[in-house]
């Protein structure tokens, strides 16, 4: 029988996937699966409503330890997502625990913040998953862990509802490949956030064309986009075929959504 003759590159390449097999195996064998619930939640900024449960359930067969922390979520101009910290406003206890294999552990979420609300407030709620020896010597160093983050919506209401989103302004653009692009500025002129579901934008430019854009395609980025309240965010997308970009043009747009 004649030996395989195996050279240097193939030998590297050979141990390359071995070690990439070992570390998908250590990394499925190290998963700690927990739930993290409601998703989103509402707050009142005063009495019983302003204060809500969250429920953490460790399905696996080891303890967990989970720390909590809130962070004031706002939003650039282009509708990017900030976050900074928002200790100052919740109360959450436990905010950090361990949860013991196959059981469940109540949180309570306490809104300490301004009383008087006019434009609702922002936030997000965030169970995060961290390293946990459970008191032995480590025997896993080096190892992969899957550690989870749930990321929650929090809202806390104004104390009057308005749902008002606005085109301040559409314009020719063109994105950093050359391409024709259509600018969209929308204003949440409301006191709370509004996603963008179903959304339809008609155009018109002052030449008496009309584009109507709607679906993923047409309004990437403006479709289902959550505006949050007196922000101002501006998206671009494709250029409509049906509109001029003669010089002088100029244009006007209103938006419709599913509320």
């Amino acid at each position: 029988m004649r030996e395989m003759n195996m050279n240097q590159p193939t030998m590297r390449v050979l141990k390359r996937v071995i070690m990439t097999l070992l570390v998908a195996t250590v990394l499925v064998f190290s998963v700690h699966a927990y739930q993290f619930s409601p998703l989103e939640q509402s707050f009142q900024p005063s009495g019983a409503e302003s204060t809500k449960t969250y429920t953490i359930v460790n399905d696996s067969n080891d303890s967990i330890a989970i720390s909590i922390s809130a962070l004031v979520r706002d939003q650039d101009a282009q509708g990017n997502e900030i976050n900074s910290a928002a200790d100052a406003y919740f109360s959450i206890v436990p905010n950090k625990l361990v949860v013991p294999p196959q059981s469940s552990w109540v949180v309570r979420v306490q809104y300490r913040g301004p009383r008087t609300v006019t434009n609702e407030l922002s936030f997000r709620l965030k169970a995060e998953q961290i390293p946990y020896s459970q008191g032995k010597a480590s025997t896993d160093k080096g190892m992969f862990n899957f550690l989870y983050i749930y990321t929650t919506s929090l809202y806390v209401l104004p104390t009057r509802v308005v749902e008002n989103v606005a085109v301040r302004s559409v314009a020719a653009a063109t994105n950093d490949e050359g391409e024709a692009m259509l600018a969209v500025t929308l204003s949440n002129l409301g006191t709370v956030h509004q996603l963008l579901i179903s959304a339809v934008l008609e155009v018109r430019d002052s030449k008496g064309n009309v584009a109507v854009l709607q679906g993923n395609e047409a309004l990437a980025g403006i479709d289902g986009m959550n505006i949050l309240a007196k922000k101002t965010v501006t998206k671009q997308v494709a250029w409509p075929e049906n509109l001029s970009r003669e010089s002088g043009v100029t244009y006007q747009a209103t938006i419709k959504y599913t509320k």
